[in-house]
């Protein structure tokens, strides 16, 4: 049974221009229920419990919410639940570092020893840059078996720290060396969080929040320290061996940190981008450094924390991301003025692959819907 939904309570004159958009007499939040109701339903018609979907055209969003946030106690999903927005925190992170290379505090050409000595094999020869764009050769320590052995072995809890997670990566073989290719590894951005603190004296948290949170009034978005989520969320739900899913909701933020442990409302997340893409957050050069590319053998091409993503309307800009539990997916228009976030309480690791098809196409929906 689908819940009913929830919509976000917006002022009158958002709510005008919101209006301009969708069909006459209808708000823009209703018109885009009616437009993807068939794409959602063909998620929730699989093992995905609930869905938020926000769209939105010059910063005025338009959110809504399907299906369960909470399977046990049948809570409806609702437009203000909070997500674990995993590998989108890399947007946030390169930002931070932009802002800190515009404050002349770093260059992005910096190597990784001037700031964190002895860390990483043959750091002086890895640049920041290269840290943010995947091409430092630095392996993922998601490809070590260790990884996730404490978490599957029941103590989901447990605290890795932030230096435990690049031991784990570099005590695999390198790929590549760096600048020779390009390849995705989260325990660059581990590394990349380590710089940020040691450049500016404080916490990653803190400086999200100094830079990034607060200034933007993104109210139900910050970096977590313990397994709970506060405030309104959707519970997350994980296939640990056999179905059915189990809640994983509280986890621990340290498997990510730096590269995914961000917790953010769908519509908090959809301002972010706004923000990003049309130069809220960064000068001009920087945000196009930002949007400079590399691509890697595998064919992918990577940004300093942003991806492009080709749409049937087109390439935009942002990212995906998935933490045990949860997916959320977030890209906006080269000139940020049009954006699309969908984010669900399943983790992709546990989905069919006729579910992984809905999800592409509900996305692609949001995206390229003429009525946002």
């Amino acid at each position: 049974m689908k819940a009913p939904i929830r919509r976000i309570a917006i002022p009158l004159a958002v709510a005008l221009l919101l209006g301009a958009c969708g069909d006459e007499g209808e708000s823009s939040s209703e018109s885009q229920r009616k437009n993807l109701q068939q794409d959602v339903d063909a998620v929730l018609a699989t093992e995905v419990p609930g869905v938020v979907v926000v769209t939105a055209d010059k910063g005025a969003q338009a959110a809504n919410a399907w299906g369960l946030g909470d399977i046990a106690s049948r809570t409806p999903m609702t437009v203000e639940d909070r997500f674990r927005i995993g590998s989108l925190a890399k947007s946030y992170v390169a930002v931070v570092i932009l802002q800190l290379v515009d404050e002349g505090k770093m260059t992005l050409d910096d190597s990784v020893q001037k700031w964190l000595p002895g860390l990483v094999p043959e750091a002086e020869k890895i640049t920041v840059r290269q840290l943010l764009n995947h091409s430092s050769g630095i392996p993922n320590y998601e490809e070590n078996p260790r990884y996730l052995a404490p978490y599957l072995a029941g103590d989901v809890t447990h605290v890795t720290t932030p230096q435990q997670l690049v031991k784990l990566g570099i005590s695999l073989p390198r790929k590549f060396q760096p600048g020779t290719d390009a390849a995705y590894s989260n325990t660059n951005y581990t590394v990349a969080g380590l710089i940020i603190e040691k450049v500016a004296g404080t916490s990653l948290a803190t400086q999200f929040d100094d830079r990034i949170f607060t200034p933007l009034k993104l109210d139900s978005s910050y970096l977590p320290t313990g397994p709970d989520i506060t405030g309104p969320h959707a519970h997350g739900y994980f296939v640990l061996g056999k179905p059915p899913a189990t809640d994983v909701t509280r986890f621990s933020p340290s498997i990510a940190w730096a590269g995914g442990g961000i917790i953010a409302s769908s519509t908090d997340v959809s301002s972010f981008y706004h923000a990003l893409l049309t130069g809220r957050l960064l000068p001009p050069d920087l945000l196009k450094e930002m949007m400079t590319t590399v691509t890697g053998s595998s064919g992918a091409k990577y940004g300093l924390g942003i991806v492009p993503r080709t749409f049937s309307c087109g390439t935009w800009w942002g990212h995906g991301g998935n933490f045990p539990g949860y997916l959320v997916e977030s890209y906006a228009t080269t000139n940020g003025q049009r954006q699309a976030t969908v984010a669900m309480n399943y983790d992709p690791n546990s989905m069919q692959q006729k579910t992984k098809e809905a999800v592409e196409k509900l996305t692609d929906a949001a995206a390229c819907s003429e009525k946002q």
